[in-house]
């Protein structure tokens, strides 16, 4: 199993809330109708599994498998350039950065980064260490467009040591 695989197979389980097997709209969150953060996450939750269940449910019975969403992963992204991502992607990138982006500037700093994981309750000693890497033009900041390529990255890299935890958080209840 290669590593992307394993990670789109771990993204898979935590929005699976059921855990049936399926990711369907029985794990669309049902939040209580609160705005702030828990409201963005839901969102970013939501446009993620609507967005596999469009382009992934490849027997049309609304819910997708395991194999049907690396199916799609490899159909929609797997060599393909950053700015080929699916529609869904590029919104689920957009909302994590807006759960990032405390002071809305922006830019997401690194004390940003490192409250927006604290408070997802990322305690991974290796999490913190992903803005660096993240931060691809090294300017101390993130911007959507670093995001967009992280995201990218997760869903083909090969190699297994990708900054991962910056969207694992967002969709972790």
């Amino acid at each position: 199993m290669g590593a992307y695989t394993t990670r789109v197979l771990r993204l898979f389980d935590l929005i699976d809330t059921s855990k049936n097997g399926y990711i369907d709209r029985d794990d669309l969150p049902r939040g209580d109708g609160s705005a702030g953060a828990q409201e963005q996450r839901d969102q970013i939750v939501q446009a993620l599994i609507m967005g596999f269940i469009k382009a992934g449910d490849s027997n049309m019975d609304t819910r997708v498998t395991k194999q049907e969403m690396l199916a799609c992963v490899e159909r929609t992204m797997v060599g393909t350039s950053v700015s080929d991502a699916p529609s869904y992607m590029r919104e689920v990138t957009a909302g994590v950065f807006k759960l990032m982006d405390a002071d809305g500037n922006g830019k997401v700093s690194k004390g940003e980064f490192e409250q927006y994981l604290r408070a997802r309750n990322i305690t991974d000693p290796n999490a913190a260490g992903e803005f660096a890497r993240l931060d691809r033009d090294g300017d101390g900041s993130l911007t959507v467009a670093d995001l967009n390529h992280a995201n990218h990255h997760f869903f083909t890299a090969p190699e297994a040591d990708v900054p991962e935890h910056w969207l694992l958080a967002a969709v972790s209840a």
